[in-house]
């Protein structure tokens, strides 16, 4: 009883969050964000498609991670690295983000890859450039290529190839609201004016 109650509060707070947040301006399709699918996901989730070697995403890296926090508990924050810049190194860094999913340290790969390639401008070259960059994170060089060469690793890049596809992404960063509404930062001034449009399509059908 007192569970089921619990649980229908939260939902009327969060209701009342994603209303409120709506009627703050008017959005418009074509204006603030654009349809790219017909349908959307079951759960709600803001999905963040980004290259390591955009400089634009390096920018925009601890913006997005406090979205990520806003939004934590109302939806979920997936990151979606995409091969569309590098040639075979920019897949090289899909795969090393998959494998660093699988070992749980995908924030320290994130501040140390940004770090190396936009602040020391050390630019990555081939495959041996991300064993030794596990090695430096503490992950041997024999795990880090069982896990690169895996299953689950190849099946990862191959939805994150997926998603890209179906949703257009054709630059970065883009933040894509439930599968379906790509958000249009032209009208955007603040971090605060993301948030407020992102829980605006959260609400969206």
């Amino acid at each position: 009883m007192f569970k089921f109650l619990g649980k229908a509060f939260t939902l009327l707070v969060l209701s009342i969050f994603f209303i409120s947040s709506a009627q703050a301006r008017d959005y418009k399709e074509g204006q603030d964000y654009e349809i790219r699918a017909t349908n959307k996901t079951v759960e709600p989730e803001i999905r963040e498609f980004f290259s390591f070697f955009c400089s634009h995403c390096f920018a925009m890296e601890k913006p997005f991670s406090q979205m990520a926090e806003f939004f934590k508990g109302k939806a979920k924050f997936i990151v979606n690295p995409v091969g569309l810049i590098g040639g075979d190194v920019g897949v090289e860094s899909q795969k090393a983000y998959a494998v660093a999913i699988n070992l749980e340290i995908e924030n320290e790969l994130k501040e140390e890859l940004f770090n190396r390639i936009h602040v020391k401008q050390d630019i990555p070259e081939d495959h041996d450039y991300f064993v030794e960059l596990f090695e430096s994170l503490g992950v041997p060089s024999e795990k880090y290529e069982q896990i690169y060469n895996s299953f689950v690793t190849q099946a990862k890049v191959a939805e994150y190839d997926r998603h890209t596809k179906e949703m257009k992404i054709d630059a970065v960063p883009e933040i894509v609201v439930n599968g379906k509404y790509l958000v249009k930062t032209d009208n955007l001034e603040s971090i605060e004016d993301y948030e407020a449009l992102v829980a605006y399509l959260l609400t969206l059908p």
